[in-house]
């Protein structure tokens, strides 16, 4: 079960196209260290992103890590605390549209592994200064600090 830290502020990321059309995506992303601290990125073609994404009807966001995170990384994860939630404004590529990414941030561990399905998904284990250059969304920056500062402050 997750614990819930406390959810002070809700920052919006990114940069809006004035007339285009934004459809909201309720999105779940984790935040998963190794035995060295090091933060779990995944490199997809296209960009580097926190293991996780959109939501599938019916799930909740501590469902969509766990899925997200076996398909693009092959770890079973166990959801350990919401570090935080903040909305990216971004244009998909691969979709060809705009979204408002309402996303929750998710501290997870690695429980065990299975098989990645998601075989153009790469794992790379990054420093968080490293992680904050590499990570395509502001908000996948922001989450890496703000996971810093709820493991210092434990």
């Amino acid at each position: 079960m997750v614990r819930f830290l406390s959810l002070s502020d809700f920052p919006i990321f990114g940069t809006r196209v004035p007339g285009a059309p934004y459809r909201l995506r309720p999105s779940a992303y984790a935040l998963v260290r190794n035995e060295v601290g090091l933060f779990a990125i995944v490199r997809t073609p296209l960009a580097c992103y926190l293991p996780g994404g959109g939501m599938e009807a019916g799930e909740n966001p501590e469902q969509t890590i766990i899925r997200e995170a076996r398909e693009e990384c092959g770890f079973i994860l166990d959801a350990v605390a919401l570090v935080g939630r903040a909305m990216e404004i971004c244009y998909s590529i691969e979709e060809g549209e705009y979204f408002e990414k309402d996303s929750f941030f998710i501290e997870a561990t690695i429980a065990g592994h299975g098989p990645q399905t998601e075989l153009d998904h790469e794992l790379i284990w990054m420093d968080a200064a490293k992680a904050r250059e590499a990570l395509s969304h502001g908000s996948h920056r922001w989450a890496v600090h703000r996971a810093l500062e709820s493991s210092s402050s434990s």
